[in-house]
């Protein structure tokens, strides 16, 4: 094996340092990840919500229009009469 020429203890203290520093990334990006899925979830449920509420005022809106068009042919009867 080939023999360092840096001291041991000077690798030590590198090593340990990477060491934290790679902890210490793991942890922000695992934090970052748990944020962005908070995120994900909160506007997926804000998504269906106000797809849910489209859908609704969709719905009232066709019922609306054929309730008026109902009251149309209805009134042309009366005047034909």
């Amino acid at each position: 094996m080939k023999e360092l020429k840096s001291s041991s203890s000077r690798l030590i203290r590198l090593f340990k340092q990477s060491r934290e520093n790679w902890k210490e990334t793991a942890l922000e990006r695992q934090q970052k990840l748990r944020a962005l899925e908070i995120k994900i979830r909160d506007l997926s449920l804000s998504r269906e919500k106000w797809k849910k509420r489209a859908m609704k005022a969709e719905k009232e809106l066709r019922i609306l229009r054929a309730n008026s068009v109902d009251a149309q042919k209805k009134g042309k009867k009366f005047q034909s009469k």
